[in-house]
């Protein structure tokens, strides 16, 4: 990518500003702290390996180094959210979202122990509270996130008053997160207290990231109940422990503070348990707690609140309990252990171990063993377990106000607790080895904001980090070091700091080096603690030259130091107590050392040494100071304080500094003495200025030199000059050497020298500057005009403001000179005293100009000529005019190009552009620079400044918009060469870029689309990285679609000739190339390979692995070369290959002979006459056949039209009769069964008094025993083990028949209903062995039809699953169904309908089709239902009712209740044959109608059933219903009088038509020879109902709304078995889910509305309902469709519509593919109907299997190993004893 650092660059830039305000303004002082404002702070996080320190708070990500700086941050918020609603926000369906804040909840490191982490784990209250990755290196890069959650994927509490925590553990080399949250009363319900999470997708499981699919939950019955408020959880010995508190239910209903603890492993939550903490007398609430260490034991540091009466409020009262780990576990074990062996109950039967949760479990009686058999639990026991008996500790430390945070350190052995409180202080202190805490420290972190509980240590366990609500701060533990005595260490009592004896300082123990010998290191709470000393001294002053005895006296119990004296080289010095450099102890005495005295005054140790105030005394030619009082060398010079005989005192004059002496001449003694006697030197008296090349006299100053018989030699080398005595008197002075010429190249900067350095400007042939004494043809007084050689920038803003730089010689020899004497184009220019350089450089600010003008720059020096540049400068009036683009993303980074003109006015000609801040590229007509970040979307403007000009561009606007985003992008792999890929996404303009530089610019963008060529790399190169870059927008490619950019190997292709490389093949036109090569679809699709052809295109029609086919064109194409011909050339992605010549065969053929034409012309010519007489013959038969062709086709179109004409009418009537039905829908309009009873009728079909209506039937003896007895099986039941076994053992009998197995089914289904969790896993693991056994066989046989229990299970369960998605959401599924069944039933009736046979004018089946015509009238009633009000003379309003002449009476009677009981449920209307039909005319005429009576017609041995038409009844006559009187005929005993009935249509016989109504003898003659013709009426009926048939279809395979849950399940699970079976057919696949729902529930629906709706199906509507499930069925088939002349029927009526079905079932299959996976955890709220249900009858009912293979599956339990161990036989015989007194061998 070009300009990379300057992409860096800006991006520094940009955020300097953001970083500076927040950066803490004493970082070197302790305490250090960073104050984010803005944002409300949650959470802090350490990582341990990095040492940097990561914050959550409301909408924000920080990342802080070690020491707090700031690293990176990024947004989490606000988002548009409602608490109500589910993820994704539409703000059409979720109308009451908001922007709301995102509060952080959890703040956790996806790490595996002792490795470096992978990401860190963000979750929120939004969006219902899901959780995302984010880079720890960039916290605003989001490596994971999912756009469509699922129900399994909320985590945190959706409430930020809601706690939630969380942990992270490693199980199998898989990281798993248990979290707790608290209840919340909106959001979805059902999310359990505690959850296990998978952080990474596995491949085997379809579960994403962050669901507790197929994890671990802990169930809860009642979610408000057991509101449980979470404070800690972490890990420990392969146990996760959860520190919270909640009401107790089970006791007095108070709040007390809970721990439980789980295996770290256990995926089902089998092992958990819980006991209650006590602390001290009402401390009951926990506010923070930490797993520490305390004498070298795991403890449980908990601070307690005491709670306001009865309610989870804190007060201020607050104590610190601390509990051992060790006798938590202790206790969690017992309740274990009672809760498996004893049924939670003690030696005195009182109860001390519970089920908790309100679950469905009791503590059982089980082996002695069985929790070290089973110590995380098994399916066989119970849980969750709770403790009765509450662990107790005594306060160790109280505190008031309210402790907020703890945390634990351990200093070498002792434990130090750091207390956190509401007030913002922080409280070190120390716990005792009694387990009390003595308070030693307190720091004020934060006035205004209690201490947060997230308390964290650094790894060097030095420094403590602080969370309050707005900054974060950084503490040492200790602070040692500003203890400088020992006193003030010890009198701290601060438990780190002792002090360090030999090494004189307060340390921690283990930084002073001995502290492991007694005494060495003094803590302040040990017995001893009293400091080093030393008590006397003896002698008190005594010279280093003399070896003299010293005595001390130091304390007894101190006399193990080892001590030596040291003197220090000084003066004064003391005697001290060392080890080392290191002072033990000093006291006021004072040791000399006269040579160390004379060293004290490098100048003048004479004077030093005789003015001390020791006896020291001066060797003079010795230059030596001694404590004796003669020399080697003799004269002395006596110290002026010893005295040596009468000496005249001596008088010195200390300096002003009293660094040195000065000597005061005083007329010498016969001994001298002080430092008046001293020789001296103490001045240079000439000029320290030498120049050089000249002779300088040099004059010392000094006195007593006499004594030397000084000769005093001064050496000129270079400088300092060094002078000396010939009698070792060694003296330095300093003098300056100096060239005029050096440095001073022009008159002004010569001029400019100090005048005491005698520098002139000679004017010589070459003028320069020398020193005065050596010019010998004299100076010049005036300097020459200013000289301007170089001007810039040249051009500026009438505004100015721009900084003009002036380069030249001769400017001024001062800034006064030219202080006012800059004009640049006539303008005054200001210059600057800073930046001037005499002589050379000039920098003036430009002042402003009123027009624009150009000029030349002119200085005017003081005293001298003007100068004049030869450039001249502009003042110019830049424009802006547009820019490009005219939006970007907020990340920024996108290159901003500014058009418009003079847009180089002040830029300097030779400046680069990456030399101008922000800018890449500057000319005179625009410029570019790079956006920066923004942190809101909007419209701003473009400005530009030139000095103190501005420019704004106030036409258009720049817009920050959204960061792009990316969708989708495929392929997912390339060639090593260029590949081309496609990506949908959000983004204005993009390249894709790879870890080591190589990149490519993405082409055709677009707001939705772009493409972008794969970078070519070396082959077999690894790829560590592939993402796409969008300005400052990084996507890795693997967070798109979960899966990396893969590199394969380049395609090879052949060559066409390849035994001859370069001859050209021979190519037919007409046919293909083909091209043969390797690996030629790896990464590559055949509309990717471009083949041509010399000038033509080669169209490439194949493309395999091995061969490449083209077509080319018919005419042989121009070769692109010199050559002749054209060559094959392919392009893949980029990747060129020359394939070789190819040459046409266009040859003629060679002339045939002429006695072969003209014989091939005779042959023509017979061939010619035989066309011909066929011709004439087949003309004459096809005018026949066309003329009756016509005919034909006439009576088709008159067909037809009738066809039409008929559908039209029956669909309007259809249409008003639906839309009366559609007012009912909503109400009681649908009459849906009970759950009770849709279950009944789907588990147990066809069968009467099943399981669910029956009551267990035992005498009242036996059945207290016999319940006993099965609840037990119950429990045996809910083992795994035993049901699977138990399962296996019944089919493996001969005898245990199909009708069985289903049977058994329902009963697992009815026993297990309570548990459906459970009974899935079951089914699962059944379903798992029974593809096992069709995988080896053909797999595509399974779950075709119902012949094992676990696929009668499978009905059961999507039956049950799915009831809520045709009850519940009746709009989506029911309404349609219902609304088809009732249009089915209204069109059936509307035509004539054999009671007899079934058959009917209108239906879809053409076995149940009448084919013969009938002809009836439709009637009219005002028909009367008589109630029983009837008896008393009261009727109702008459109701008008549609019936038909042909209709038999109970026909009639049956469509008058369907009329007068519309809407009602058939069950709840009286039945047809409890009521006779009355025809009533007039006042008395009142006619009992019948099917049969005595006017019935009998033609020999055909009974005719009597109808309207038989008893004349007119149209709009009045009937009634009454109760039917016992004495109206009926109608059986016919058959067995030898009398057949019928109705319409005799069977197997022709029609009786009566004479009246006889049609056309050739219609008759039609009708009887073409029965089929009446097959239109299918084709009518099916137009009829094709909306309804859609609609149905249409709500079962929607694609507008998700699939239910229960599908998805299943669906992945499938996926998954296919994919761990190796099955990678998509066919068998898609049977497997065919036959698992729509074959298994659908079509079972579809053709029984009856297990739905309260209503009755008769023959007619089944014929009709059984048609559209068929093509249902084939339209989930994946074989094609075909069909011909021979086909049935059935399907050549839905031919058409078929093909459109498959599309929408492949859809819908592939949606839920294609989507998150889904889950089953609502599943429990949708059953709440099903508490009513009896489970006890289908337990027994079981037990009747059990009871008939009772040996066998005695038998299989015992052989396998873990039944044994769960003693599951012996549970067996048990039930079996109780149920029926069975003697077994207990």
């Amino acid at each position: 990518m070009p300009a990379a650092a300057p992409l860096l660059l800006l991006l520094a830039i940009l955020w300097w500003p953001l970083v500076l305000p927040l950066a803490p303004s004493h970082l070197q002082s302790p305490p250090t702290f960073i104050t984010l404002n803005g944002s409300r702070l949650n959470h802090l996080l350490l990582d341990t390996h990095s040492g940097h320190v990561y914050v959550g708070a409301v909408n924000v990500l920080f990342h802080l180094s070690p020491d707090l700086q700031l690293l990176s941050w990024g947004k989490t918020g606000p988002k548009l959210d409602s608490p109500d609603c589910l993820p994704p926000i539409d703000p059409t369906d979720c109308t009451q979202a908001e922007t709301t804040d995102n509060t952080n909840k959890l703040l956790l490191l996806e790490e595996v122990k002792e490795r470096e982490p992978l990401s860190l784990i963000v979750c929120g209250t939004v969006l219902q509270g899901i959780c995302e990755k984010r880079s720890l290196e960039n916290v605003s890069q989001v490596l994971y996130k999912t756009d469509n959650p699922v129900d399994t994927q909320y985590v945190a509490a959706n409430d930020p008053r809601v706690s939630t925590v969380g942990v992270v553990v490693e199980q199998k080399g898989v990281l798993l997160m248990l979290v707790g949250r608290g209840y919340t009363s909106k959001g979805p319900g059902g999310v359990p207290p505690i959850t296990m999470r998978r952080l990474t997708p596995v491949a085997r499981h379809s579960a994403p990231a962050f669901s507790h699919e197929e994890l671990g939950k802990l169930v809860v019955g009642s979610y408000s109940e057991y509101n449980n408020h979470f404070v800690k959880a972490f890990s420990h010995n392969n146990y996760v422990y959860f520190v919270f508190s909640r009401r107790d239910v089970w006791g007095k209903r108070e709040y007390r503070t809970y721990v439980s603890r789980l295996c770290a492993g256990d995926p089902n939550f089998y092992s958990y348990v819980e006991v209650p903490l006590s602390c001290g007398e009402g401390y009951n609430l926990a506010q923070a707690a930490v797993l520490g260490y305390h004498r070298e034991q795991p403890m449980l540091f908990v601070a307690m609140a005491m709670g306001q009466a009865s309610t989870p409020t804190p007060t201020d009262r607050s104590a610190l309990c601390v509990y051992k780990v060790e006798e938590l576990d202790k206790a969690l074990h017992g309740a274990q252990l009672l809760c498996y062996t004893q049924e939670g109950k003690d030696a005195n039967n009182k109860e001390k171990a519970y089920i908790e949760y309100e679950v469905s479990s009791n503590c059982l009686k089980l082996p002695q063993d069985s929790l070290n058999e089973y110590p995380c639990g098994g399916e066989h026991t119970p849980s969750p377990i709770a403790s009765a008996i509450a662990l107790e500790a005594t306060p160790a430390f109280t505190w008031t106000p309210l402790i907020t945070a703890v945390t634990t350190a351990t200093e070498v052995g002792h434990t130090i607790v750091l207390l956190g409180d509401k007030n913002g202080r922080l409280h070190k202190v120390f716990l005792h080895a009694n387990g009390t805490g003595t308070k030693y420290d307190t720091v004020e972190v934060d006035a205004e904001s209690p201490i947060n509980a997230d308390l964290l240590l650094d790894f060097t366990k030095q420094n403590v980090y602080v969370l309050t609500e707005r900054k974060v701060t950084k503490l040492h533990v200790a602070q040692c070091e500003k203890h400088l005595d020992c006193h003030s260490c010890l009198s701290n009592r601060d438990p780190y700091c002792g002090w360090c004896s030999l090494e004189g300082r307060c340390t921690r123990k283990m930084d002073c080096a001995r502290h492991a010998q007694p005494h060495h290191w003094i803590w302040s709470y040990s017995r001893e603690r009293q400091c080093v000393s030393i008590e006397s001294l003896h002698p008190s002053i005594q010279s280093r030259e003399e070896q003299t005895q010293v005595q001390t006296l130091i304390p007894d119990h101190l006399m193990s130091f080892a001590h030596i004296c040291f003197f220090v080289d000084h003066v004064s010095v003391r005697m001290a107590l060392k080890f080392g450099d290191v002072t033990i102890s000093h006291t006021n005495i004072t040791f000399y050392d006269c040579k160390a005295v004379g060293r004290l005054n490098a100048t003048s140790p004479c004077m030093a040494c005789v003015n001390s105030m020791w006896p020291c005394h001066w060797c003079v030619k010795d230059e030596l100071c001694t404590h004796d009082k003669s020399c080697p060398r003799q004269h002395v010079i006596y110290n002026s304080r010893v005295s040596v005989g009468p000496l005249i005192s001596p008088r010195a004059l200390p300096s002003p500094d009293h660094s040195h002496f000065v000597c005061a001449c005083e007329q010498e003694q016969s001994s001298p003495r002080g430092p008046d006697s001293c020789p001296c030197v103490w001045a240079l008296q000439s000029f320290p200025l030498v120049p050089v090349g000249f002779d300088t006299e040099l004059s010392l100053q000094g006195k007593n030199l006499d004594i030397f018989e000084v000769m005093l030699i001064c050496r000129l080398s270079s400088h300092p000059i060094h002078c000396a005595g010939v009698n070792m008197l060694a003296l330095t002075f300093h003098v300056q050497l100096y060239d005029c010429s050096v440095g001073q190249s022009d008159c002004s900067q010569c001029r400019a020298v100090a005048a005491n350095y005698g520098c002139v400007w000679c004017a010589d042939e070459t003028p320069s500057c020398v020193y005065n004494q050596s010019c010998t043809s004299g100076t010049m007084d005036t300097c020459p005009p200013p000289l301007i050689t170089e001007v810039e920038p040249l051009t500026g803003p009438l505004e100015g403001g721009i900084l003009l730089t002036i380069q030249g010689s001769n400017l001024g020899q001062s800034f006064q000179d030219i202080k006012a004497g800059v004009t640049v184009a006539g303008v005054t220019c200001t210059p600057l005293p800073e930046a001037y350089h005499i002589s050379n450089s000039i920098v003036c600010e430009l002042q402003a100009s009123a027009n624009v003008t150009a000029g030349p720059v002119v200085i005017t020096v003081r005293g001298s000529e003007k100068g004049e540049s030869p450039q001249t400068f502009s003042y110019q009036n830049p424009q802006l005019s547009r820019i490009v683009p005219e939006k970007g993303p907020l990340a920024g980074g996108t290159m901003l190009t500014v058009h418009g003109s003079q847009l180089l006015t002040g830029q300097r000609t030779e400046q680069r552009s990456d030399q101008i801040t922000g800018l890449n590229e500057v000319s005179d007509t625009r410029l570019i620079c790079r956006t920066s970040h923004s942190n809101q979307t909007g419209r701003v403007p473009v400005k530009v400044v030139f000095g103190k000009a501005e420019r704004l561009l106030d036409s258009v606007l720049y817009s920050y918009m959204e960061d792009p985003v990316i969708t989708d992008a495929t392929p997912m792999e390339s060639f090593y060469g260029y590949h081309e890929r496609k990506c949908s996404r959000r983004c204005s303009s993009a390249y894709v870029s790879f870890c080591f530089q190589i990149q490519e610019l993405c082409t055709n963008v677009t707001s939705e689309r772009m493409i972008c060529k794969s970078p070519a790399v070396e082959p077999k190169s690894r790829i560590v990285r592939v993402w796409f870059e969008m300005d400052n927008v990084h996507i890795d490619f693997p967070t798109i679609k979960n899966k990396p950019f893969t590199y394969h190997p380049n395609p090879d292709l052949f060559q066409l000739n390849s035994e001859s490389r370069g001859t050209p093949i021979r190519f037919k036109p007409g046919g293909v190339l083909a091209v043969e090569g390797k690996g030629l679809t790896l990464a590559m699709s055949r509309e990717e390979v471009v083949a041509r052809l010399g000038d033509k295109e080669c169209d490439v029609k194949t493309l395999d692995n091995t061969h490449l086919y083209c077509e080319p064109p018919e005419e042989q194409p121009l070769a692109l070369d010199d050559s002749d011909l054209p060559t094959l050339k392919v392009l893949m992605g980029s990747l060129p290959f020359d394939l070789g010549p190819v040459q046409y065969d266009n040859d003629l053929h060679s002339a045939v002979p002429l006695a072969a034409q003209i014989g091939l012309a005779a042959g023509a010519a017979v061939v010619v006459l035989i066309v011909l007489v066929i011709i004439l013959m087949y003309r004459r038969k096809s005018k026949q056949a066309l003329r009756d062709y016509k005919k034909v086709l006439v009576q088709l179109e008159t067909l037809e039209i009738n066809v039409g004409d008929q559908c039209r009418k029956e669909f309007t009537d259809l249409m008003t009769e639906m839309m009366d039905l559609s007012s009912d829908v909503g109400g009681p309009g649908i009459p849906f069964l009970d759950y009770r009873t849709y279950a009944e009728r789907v588990f147990f079909p066809g069968q009467k008094g099943a399981p669910l209506s029956q009551n267990l039937d035992l005498p009242d003896s036996r059945r207290q025993t016999v319940e006993q007895g099965l609840g037990q099986l119950n429990n045996l039941l809910n083992n795994r083990l035993f049901l699977i076994r138990f399962i296996h053992t019944l089919e493996a009998q001969q005898s245990f028949s199909q009708r069985d197995r289903g049977y058994v089914a329902s009963l697992l289904t009815m026993a297990l209903h309570d548990k459906l969790e459970y009974f899935t896993d079951v089914m699962k693991t059944l379903l798992g062995d029974l593809m096992q056994q069709y995988v080896a066989k053909n797999p595509k046989l399974m779950l075709r039809r119902t012949e094992t229990v676990v696929e009668k299970m499978l009905t059961n369960w999507m039956s049950i699953c799915l009831y809520s998605f045709l009850k519940v959401a009746e709009h989506v599924a029911g309404e349609p169904l219902y609304k088809l069944y009732r249009a089915i039933k209204y069109q059936v009736d509307k035509g004539p309908v054999d009671a007899v046979t079934g058959k009917a004018k209108r239906t879809l089946n053409d076995s149940h089709l009448l084919r013969e015509d009938i002809d009836y009238c439709s009637f009219l009633f005002l028909s009367q239902t008589l109630t029983v009000l009837v008896k008393s003379g009261v009727e109702v309003q008459p109701c008008p009712v549609k019936v038909l002449d042909s209709d038999t009476i109970t026909q009639v009677k049956d469509k008058i209740l369907d009329q007068i009981y519309k809407g009602a449920p058939y069950s709840q209307r009286p039945a047809a044959d409890s009521l006779d039909l009355e025809w009533r005319s007039g006042q008395a005429g009142h006619l009992t109608l019948s099917d049969d009576d005595v006017t019935a017609i009998v033609q020999g041995r055909w009974k005719r059933i009597n109808t309207l038409q038989h008893y004349k009844v007119p149209d709009e006559a009045t009937v009634a219903l009454i109760p039917r009187s016992q004495k109206t005929p009926m109608l059986e005993g016919e058959e067995e009088e030898g009398l057949r009935l019928w109705h319409l249509v005799k069977p197997s016989e022709d029609p009786e038509i009566p004479k009246h109504r006889k049609s056309s003898m050739r219609e008759r003659e039609r009708a009887k020879a073409i029965p089929e013709i009446y097959l239109t009426r299918l084709l009518s009926m099916k137009g009829t109902l094709q909306k309804f048939v859609d609609d149905v279809f249409v709500a079962i395979l929607s694609r507008k709304r998700p699939p239910p849950i229960a599908v998805r399940f299943f669906f992945d699970f499938l996926d998954d078995m296919a994919e761990k079976h190796g099955i990678d057919d998509p066919e068998t696949v898609h049977i497997w889910k065919t036959n698992s729902l729509p074959l298994r529930f659908w079509v079972n629906i579809l053709k029984n509305p009856q297990f739905v709706f309260d209503v009755q199906v008769t023959d007619s509507v089944d014929a009709v309902l059984s048609v559209i499930a068929q093509t249902f069925i084939d339209s989930c088939t994946t074989s094609e469709h075909k069909v011909g002349r021979d086909s049935p029927v059935n399907k050549l009526l839905y031919a058409r519509e078929i093909p459109r079905y498959k599309q929408l079932v492949e859809r819908y299959y592939s949606d839920i593919h294609n989507a998150v996976s889904g889950c089953y955890q609502e599943m429990n709220s949708t059953l709440t109907e099903l508490s009513g249900m009896n489970s006890l009858v289908a337990l027994h009912e079981l037990y009747k299997y059990i009871n008939k293979y009772y040996d066998q599956i005695i038998m299989s339990l015992e052989e396998d190993a873990a039944g044994q161990k769960m003693q599951l036989a012996y549970r067996l015989q048990q039930v079996a004893a109780l149920v029926e007194n069975k003697v077994t061998d207990l």
